[in-house]
């Protein structure tokens, strides 16, 4: 096992699903081991219009069913990536120079501020880099993204009371991005073209990233049933006027190919196209796998291919649900407290997890003890059983004399090792004693008594400078104390030699 899978066990990462919010539906998707969660709930007319909420209580009403549909526990905490319509989103792409890298939060955040469509304390921005051009010596090409943060906090105040936990939060035109960027075979740059009940969305998608977005409501008068015709004439409109900003913006792209992302009439609007505009269309249709170019994310499931339009942008943002916490550096329109609660409720839940952990050791070691405990009482019993029937056996006097005679036998050797550990090694001293002396002293007779107790030196030394040079030696050796030389000791010989005593102890 892997040294990254202990880790996930020991600390996993919940599992975080992407919930699509748009004004006929909600959408959840889970992916967990390729295996894919599908749960959607119809909305009750007016209870958002324009990806705004208009009727609060059926809006949390109907969080509270699907929250019952997706998990029968009424207060799990469900761990989501918020997909909020592209209607109230503004989008833009501004360059900085290469130079900004060593400082890029800051750069980036000083251009939202600039090209904010309203005051800059009424919205929640974010940004992500995109790509890099080779204009003035080296560009940043960054994404911004603009929404109103009182359309946000109404959104993520009716999920929190309904048990969903807000992780970040995109847009429709991002997450359906991400699914066409997994795909295989694309071209360098396309549009992508998505039809909803409240409009036509187009991206325009460029080295596997969204580089603009753009939303074309459905006219007011026919909302309720949109003509073939109407459909045409935007379709067309919208088209040209995406191809032409994009021939502006950026002169060197060519787009050739549009990818299209529609429940019904996808024959129609793909005649459509072909007919009247110099593009490629086709239906974009899901492989088995989707994988991410980086690594990051990685899908393989049967379902996919059959897997219908108006799911793909619940699935992208089930797809950013697999990015570890950590490494999500992409747009997320939610406040500065929204993600703080998501740690904090990841603080929670890995205390939750080691608690449970202690617990069943606690409980496992206790049993063990219990198990224990039986084991030797039933083995003192089965013992004691046995010494009773060798009580009465005519070997047992024979038995406890060769008992006492081991202990007896036992007890002098232990005696004699005590013995031989309290004799002290003497050679070394003797051998400390006659360098230190030299060949100016002549050692006469030293008294030992044990090593704890004071030792006499008797010695003949050739005058008295070597009697206080042998001292000093006794002094800095450093293994001797209480060194004492009586001057009492000190006598002349006949010879002309002087005899003395010196008392020292040897260092504990």
């Amino acid at each position: 096992m892997s040294i990254k899978r202990i880790l996930t066990i020991l600390n996993p990462q919940p599992a975080i699903g992407g919930l699509e919010i748009s004004d006929a539906a909600l959408k959840f998707v889970l992916i967990k081991e390729n295996k894919l969660t599908l749960t959607s709930l119809d909305l009750p007319l007016g209870t958002l219009e324009e990806g705004k909420i208009k009727n609060k209580e059926n809006f949390k009403a109907s969080l509270l069913k699907l929250h019952s549909q997706i998990t029968k526990k009424t207060k799990k905490k469900i761990y989501v990536i918020v997909n909020l319509p592209n209607v109230n989103i503004y989008t833009q792409i501004f360059d900085l120079p290469m130079a900004a890298m060593d400082n890029l939060e800051e750069a980036a955040r000083l251009n939202l501020q600039m090209i904010s469509p309203i005051d800059f304390s009424s919205v929640y921005a974010d940004w992500q880099k995109v790509g890099e051009s080779r204009i003035d010596g080296g560009q940043l090409e960054i994404l911004g993204a603009f929404i109103s943060n009182k359309i946000v906090d109404e959104f993520v105040e009716c999920l929190k009371e309904t048990n969903f936990i807000v992780v970040a939060i995109e847009f429709s035109a991002l997450a359906l991005s991400r699914v066409a960027a997994g795909l295989l075979n694309l071209p360098n740059s396309f549009l992508l073209l998505h039809l909803t009940a409240s409009g036509l969305n187009f991206s325009l998608i460029k080295n596997r990233n969204l580089y603009f977005n753009h939303f074309a409501p459905w006219p007011i008068e026919e909302k309720r049933a949109i003509s073939l015709s109407t459909i045409k004439e935007i379709v067309i409109r919208e088209t040209k006027k995406i191809l032409n900003f994009s021939s502006t913006h950026w002169p060197d792209t060519s787009i050739n190919n549009l990818l299209l992302a529609t429940p019904i009439l996808a024959e129609e609007i793909t005649q459509i196209i072909t007919e009247n505009l110099n593009l490629t269309a086709q239906k974009l249709i899901l492989p088995k796998e989707l994988k991410d170019v980086s690594g990051q994310w990685s899908i393989v499931n049967s379902q996919l291919p059959s897997l219908t339009p108006d799911w793909f942008s619940a699935l992208g943002s089930a797809l950013r649900g697999l990015i570890p916490r950590s490494k999500d550096i992409i747009i997320s329109l939610a406040s500065t407290g929204t993600e703080e609660e998501f740690r904090q409720h990841q603080i929670i839940n890995f205390i939750k997890i080691w608690r449970n952990i202690i617990l069943t050791s606690l409980s496992f070691i206790l049993l063990a003890f219990i198990a224990v405990e039986g084991f030797l009482i039933k083995t003192t019993n089965s013992l004691n059983n046995q010494l009773s029937n060798l009580a009465h056996m005519p070997e047992l006097n024979k038995i406890n004399k060769l008992e006492e005679e081991a202990k007896n036998f036992n007890s002098r050797v232990d005696l004699a090792l005590e013995a031989k550990t309290q004799v002290y090694n003497w050679s070394p001293f003797f051998e400390k004693i006659k360098d230190l002396a030299g060949e100016e002293i002549v050692i006469e007779r030293i008294f030992v008594q044990s090593k704890e107790m004071p030792i006499l030196f008797n010695g003949q030394a050739v005058n008295e400078a070597a009697i206080i040079n042998f001292k000093n030696k006794l002094e800095k050796e450093g293994q001797f104390t209480d060194i004492n030389l009586p001057p009492g000791s000190v006598s002349l010989t006949p010879e002309g030699k002087v005899n003395f005593s010196i008392m020292f102890k040897i260092k504990s």
